[in-house]
């Protein structure tokens, strides 16, 4: 679930609204990025078909589908926050409950009702909240100064008031920060996503040198930084500066000295010149990149991760799958795994293995050849 973005002349992140894709241009897409009329592969990668599921979707790239529900809800949290009326979080929380399980798997409404625990948590139960420092980090970037930013999601996320911005781009923008945020770093993220056991399963050892692309506010690279230890190296890339600064200014206060931030303004991973590293990691972007790059952008964005890697260096995809029948998909935009390996062939990886520890989301490791 990172955050990067494509400039394409428009300084836009492609985190802001990218729409739905009518299905011819899906499938000029599609036919043009597994090799339709072009030379056979190598090792032909069969697509397969396992439902009457799209095998790409993009619809709003990282934003939930407001209900009724879920707009009710953010009404009560904001009416919360702004009158500190109990009653309101204690029903907002309460419908929470009912419509988590059945519309918004790895959405914001879980992080929505942890910070509401949070707020009404008495002060001696406080602590079990904040004691991990990336969770206390999340609660004040939310909730200082009067909860500004958490008042400030909710109104433009649910659209419970007409802020004017005066450049509208700007406005969008921020919106999409904001969700990005809440998204990425929300501290039930782990349970519903198993990080710990997606985490173990990169082999990250100390020393490594890791290029975490598209890190959004730092999620996986201050972890990752942990574990490759202080001979290590993280570099934390992305285009919107509002997460490198946050990454920046947690890794200062923490001592953390390891992470090197990286913000990139063309379709490269701006890794020019850096040694090599023995690992790039991608989450929750190849779809947008699948999808929204012109040809040109995407060779040089793929070519570019390429060559930033040692020889034989490994790079992890990490991305939203298709679920079987019955089973809730992941809030957002999802792609077929066999379009990312069939087109990785062809810009020098090879598939090692795949795996994945939910339905939602499967794990992609390639190596470099």
């Amino acid at each position: 679930m990172n955050a990067m973005t494509n400039n394409v002349g428009r300084g836009k992140s492609i985190r802001t609204r990218v729409g739905n894709i009518c299905l011819c241009s899906a499938l000029v897409l599609l036919f043009n990025n597994i090799g339709y009329g072009a030379e056979p592969q190598s090792k032909p990668v069969e697509i397969k078909i396992t439902s009457k599921k799209s095998i790409l979707h993009m619809g709003s790239v990282d934003s939930t589908s407001l209900t009724e529900d879920g707009i009710k809800a953010a009404k009560l949290v904001l009416d919360f926050l702004n009158t500190k009326n109990v009653e309101s979080a204690k029903t907002a929380h309460q419908i929470y409950d009912k419509i988590i399980p059945r519309e918004n798997f790895g959405g914001d409404y879980t992080a929505l009702q942890w910070l509401i625990e949070a707020l009404m948590a008495p002060q001696g139960e406080k602590s079990k909240y904040l004691s991990d420092k990336y969770h206390k980090s999340f609660y004040e970037f939310f909730t200082d100064n009067d909860n500004a930013q958490l008042k400030e999601y909710l109104k433009r996320k649910y659209k419970l008031e007409n802020i004017q911005d005066a450049d509208p781009a700007a406005g969008l923008n921020r919106r999409a920060f904001l969700e990005d945020f809440i998204l990425f770093n929300n501290p039930r993220r782990p349970a519903w996503e198993k990080t710990a056991d997606l985490i173990k399963s990169l082999n990250i050892k100390p020393g490594m040198k890791i290029a975490d692309v598209g890190s959004g506010p730092g999620f996986f690279s201050l972890q990752f930084a942990e574990l490759v230890g202080d001979k290590g190296r993280i570099y934390a890339i992305d285009t919107v500066k509002e997460h490198l600064d946050y990454v920046g200014n947690f890794a200062k206060k923490h001592a953390i000295n390891n992470v090197e931030l990286i913000q990139t303004t063309d379709h490269t991973i701006g890794m020019g010149g850096k040694e090599p590293v023995d690992m790039a990691f991608m989450c929750s972007l190849y779809h947008i990149v699948y999808v929204t790059f012109k040809e040109q952008a995407k060779d040089e964005f793929i070519e570019s991760i390429h060559k930033s890697l040692k020889k034989g260096g490994t790079l992890y995809i990490v991305d939203n799958g298709i679920v079987p029948e019955g089973v809730l998909p992941y809030h957002a935009p999802y792609i077929n795994k066999d379009l990312i390996i069939g087109q990785l062939q062809y810009y020098g990886f090879q598939l090692v293995r795949q795996y994945q520890f939910i339905p939602q989301r499967f794990i992609l490791e390639f190596k470099k050849i």
